[in-house]
């Protein structure tokens, strides 16, 4: 982890995962319940014009109690272990895991989308693990130029660089292994368009599902035309973790506070004049855009494993593919919805898990 993830958790995490309020505050009555809503809102944040970066910075939040809402979570609440691990042309690439000894289930590859991190899946991991009772494993990585992932190239967002990212995080992790556990490839948005990349190359054998989240070519590629005109629209800077998931959850990014309070903090890093920044310039990522979705849908329904679409709204829907849908949930569904999320990736596996048949049995003479 990095160090401004440890100094955060150390002084302010909350070891409860419930972001609701305590008891005691409950019982303050209808007045306290209006007054926090009143003051729950986002400080002002003007610093693209400013002249001076931190002027419109120095802004507290209101209230003790609104600090602590939007008090990040660690992700050791939902993962066993954050590890880094070495591949060719990088210094390391952080993941997360949640392992299992038994080698009869599955192990889940989590690929997030542009501009988030591996902890975007915490939440869905943890219901995973819940469903299956802890049999199958998960494996949450960042990738190059996202969360903690430090590399050669931190800018090199293309395609065949970040699948080849991928394939190579997988056998270093199971090279020692003689028994390689069947792997079920999850991405949300860009990182759809890794998995299915993955799975196209057919580097590793023992893909036995693709499921993406979030992403239909179609109107991906449409989408681009105005994406320049949305980052534009995002703050810049943040005087704080907690102003940061604020706004994450006021302005609809992530409807759900409660995974945005471990997903956010690896988001941004500090600045020399203390305030918090994008950890990814997601500008950069433009010239990748293109080649991220072409000819998406055809590689998903040629990459020969089983393959699942989830998709948040019925505008996405594409006719050709499996498709499960939640029409609540935003972009980031697997946050917005982690458990209903989890059940279709658990019912999909279960669903297309190998036959294992049992020993031939010679017949009696």
């Amino acid at each position: 982890m990095s160090a401004l993830q440890k100094e955060l958790f150390k002084r302010n995490t909350h070891p409860e995962l419930d972001s609701n309020r305590t008891e005691e505050n409950e019982e303050s009555g209808k007045n306290q319940e209006i007054e926090k809503e009143e003051n729950d809102v986002l400080p002002e944040l003007n610093e693209r014009t400013s002249s001076s970066p931190t002027s419109s910075l120095d802004l507290k939040l209101p209230t003790r109690l609104k600090k602590d809402r939007y008090a990040p979570v660690s992700w050791d609440n939902y993962f066993d272990s954050y590890q880094d691990i070495s591949i060719p042309n990088t210094s390391n690439i952080s993941f997360l895991i949640d392992a299992s000894m038994n080698e009869s289930y599955p192990v889940f590859v989590l690929h997030h989308g542009a501009g988030h991190s591996g902890l975007s899946f915490a939440l869905t991991a943890h219901s995973i693990k819940q469903q299956t009772e802890g049999k199958c494993s998960i494996i949450a990585i960042d990738s190059r130029g996202h969360g903690d992932t430090h590399t050669s190239n931190d800018n090199d967002f293309s395609l065949e660089t970040m699948s080849q990212d991928l394939i190579q995080v997988i056998q270093e992790l199971y090279k020692e292994t003689d028994k390689k556990p069947d792997l079920i490839l999850v991405g949300h948005s860009m990182g759809g368009s890794v998995v299915v990349d993955v799975a196209c190359k057919k580097q590793l054998s023992n893909v036995v599902g693709v499921c993406v989240l979030d992403v239909v070519e179609g109107s991906a590629m449409d989408a681009l035309a105005s994406m320049t005109t949305i980052l534009s629209t995002r703050p810049q800077r943040f005087a704080s973790v907690e102003q940061a998931i604020q706004w994450s959850q006021k302005s609809g990014t992530v409807h759900n506070l409660k995974s945005a309070r471990v997903s956010v903090p690896t988001l941004v890093r500090p600045t020399q004049d203390g305030s918090l920044i994008w950890r990814t310039d997601l500008i950069k990522t433009k010239p990748y855009w293109t080649e991220w979705f072409e000819n998406l849908s055809s590689k998903f329904l040629s990459c020969g494993a089983a393959k699942l679409l989830i998709l948040a709204g019925t505008d996405r829907l594409d006719k050709p593919l499996m498709i499960g849908q939640m029409q609540e949930a935003g972009h980031f569904l697997q946050e917005d919805e982690p458990e209903k999320t989890a059940r279709c990736l658990v019912e999909f596996w279960k669903r297309n898990k190998r036959l294992v048949l049992p020993p031939k049995v010679p017949l009696p003479k």
